[in-house]
């Protein structure tokens, strides 16, 4: 009996640290295919209520600008607090879609909305979860470094310290 109170505590212990460590990155394929390779970059963020829209270039493997890369906040209606950012990626080329990096190209057909950095206690994708998009022949990896609140137990963030990195190669 006391040997399979030992198996069974193990095995509590080990199987929610094995989820935990899967949660830890999640991946995801964009509706766009094709051939473009992205020049290698990481841009370092800082969103805050000052500095909530921001927009980076990026460019091709030949140095042209291809993709806009665009955070804006969260702020439900009727509110002013931010409650996390929305990633966007724009292809420059075919500006019909608003983001290249959901799997549909209609952002509510999207199941699960790894592009939203939602800092709420039970989002679909955790906030400190890295993120991996697989665009046409290149990636798009986004990290949260850190994260603040207004206030402890509150979902409404003050600033989020993210990191991407545009890739060719596979994470």
């Amino acid at each position: 009996m006391f040997r399979w109170a030992i198996v069974v505590l193990l095995i509590s212990v080990a199987v929610p640290s094995l989820a935990e460590e899967a949660s830890k990155r999640v991946y995801s394929e964009s509706f766009k295919k094709g051939a473009t390779r992205v020049t290698e970059q990481t841009i370092n963020v800082t969103l805050t209520p000052e500095h909530s829209k921001q927009d980076f270039k990026v460019l091709d493997s030949l140095g042209n600008g291809r993709y806009i890369l665009r955070f804006l906040p969260d702020i439900p209606a009727g509110d002013t607090k931010i409650l996390g950012w929305f990633v966007r990626l724009a292809d420059l080329h075919h500006k019909i879609y608003e983001s290249v990096l959901p799997t549909s190209p209609d952002l509510a057909r999207d199941s699960q909305q790894f592009w939203w950095l939602d800092a709420r206690q039970y989002s679909k994708t955790p906030l400190v979860t890295e993120r991996v998009f697989k665009v046409e022949q290149f990636y798009c990896v986004l990290e949260v470094k850190d994260a603040k609140r207004l206030s402890p137990g509150q979902p409404y963030v003050n600033q989020i310290d993210v990191t991407v990195k545009f890739t060719n190669i596979k994470p």
